[in-house]
């Protein structure tokens, strides 16, 4: 389990040099990865709650329908406990990861950690099973994983570039022994743990683990692979049992009282007519947006939208605001690298897990609800 941890490690997520040099472009790489462009929705001046008179207002797609005919019922993970960053500056993670007996399996779209690189070398070279998936293409067409490629092909870590099928391999999950599966909002940078808003999410439950075994392998190996899961996986088709899109859709059309949104990019008409549909039906609606991030179109259509309709939507600056997540009802939780974007649900490699735990649903709404305080109106 991925926790808080007592003691400070004095190396954990140490910056190198070129860091501060690197840090701009990472930074677009991470807000622009999910980014495509959306039909235009006029703005208006109301601030968040605020019903106006508008006029004409842009059509809402679709109804809410928590159960779709045709569609499996949402099925919920077992074992699952969630991680806040900032807390503990990525101590535990770090911790988790050398503490594997057997295995550690990886997939990552930004890796610049040296903790973390050199924790994978050090578990190869002790003679465990080191696999690592790292995303290639960045937005800015820049090389940011290169430098970690080599420094694990160095120490004997069998490393592979992501399959070139998806625009961009944005998961962020680490399988420890066959045993556990860490799958995060959260990049292994340096500033991820300790400046940005983040969730970890570990979970235990067999199926769940034995499903990402398979897609790492699939991915690892450069090959197509479509499984019956309850894990929220993109690309479109890749879960038989749900498209990500419909997954987020039927969670959302299933909250009765209320619903909590945490999404560093917002764009996606679905999601975003969902989340309408959801505030006509009188659920208490709160989201949260990073607010460095609303001068791409597809943002500013979907949050003036939003605000058309009177649905709640805060900015937040600090931390900086990377999470993805969506709590309902206080009893019901999604926690995945999926931005809420039309490149994220269907064309990047994306995974996500939803939790009916009300212990772990009550801590990330309390989060959210933190965030939305200390939000500016949009």
């Amino acid at each position: 389990m991925v926790g808080a941890v007592s003691r400070s490690w004095s190396r954990t997520w140490s910056r190198p040099w070129w860091y501060t040099l690197a840090l701009a472009a990472v930074a677009a790489a991470c807000s622009t990865a999910d980014l495509t462009p959306a039909s235009v929705v006029p703005s208006t001046s109301g601030g968040p709650g605020v019903e106006e008179d508008t006029g004409a207002l842009p059509p809402i797609e679709g109804e809410r329908d928590p159960e779709p005919e045709g569609a499996a019922p949402l099925a919920m993970s077992t074992g699952v406990t969630i991680q806040v960053q900032p807390t503990d500056s990525g101590a535990a993670l770090l911790s988790a990861i050398r503490g594997a007996k057997k295995s550690v399996h990886m997939t990552m779209y930004l890796l610049t950690s040296n903790d973390v690189i050199d924790a994978l070398g050090d578990l190869k070279q002790a003679g465990k099973d080191v696999k690592v998936v790292l995303n290639r293409s960045f937005p800015s067409s820049g090389d940011e994983n290169q430098r970690a490629f080599n420094a694990l092909k160095s120490r004997g870590v069998e490393v592979q570039w992501a399959p070139s099928s998806y625009a961009f391999t944005h998961a962020k999950t680490i399988l420890i022994d066959s045993e556990k599966a860490v799958i995060m909002t959260m990049n292994l940078t340096y500033s991820s743990p300790t400046t940005n808003r983040e969730y970890i999410a570990t979970d235990t439950d067999p199926e769940d683990v034995a499903d990402l075994e398979k897609i790492f392998d699939a991915d690892f190996g450069n090959k197509a692979l479509n499984i019956p899961s309850k894990l929220v996986i993109s690309p479109n088709g890749a879960n038989t049992l749900h498209p990500a899109r419909s997954h987020i859709k039927q969670l959302i059309d299933s909250a009765k009282t209320s619903l909590d949104v945490e999404a560093q990019s917002l764009s996606d008409n679905t999601v975003v007519d969902a989340i309408v549909l959801a505030h006509q039906a009188k659920v208490d609606v709160r989201v949260v947006v990073d607010a460095a991030t609303l001068n791409t179109p597809n943002q500013k259509n979907a949050l003036a939208k939003l605000k058309q309709y009177g649905v709640p939507v805060r900015g937040l600056r600090s931390p900086d605001m990377h999470a993805k997540a969506i709590v309902v009802d206080e009893e019901r939780t999604f926690i995945g690298s999926h931005n809420m974007t039309p490149t994220a649900l269907e064309q990047n490699r994306e995974v996500g897990v939803l939790t009916d735990s009300k212990s772990e649903a009550v801590k990330v709404r309390q989060v959210i609800s933190s965030d939305f305080d200390k939000g500016e109106a949009l």
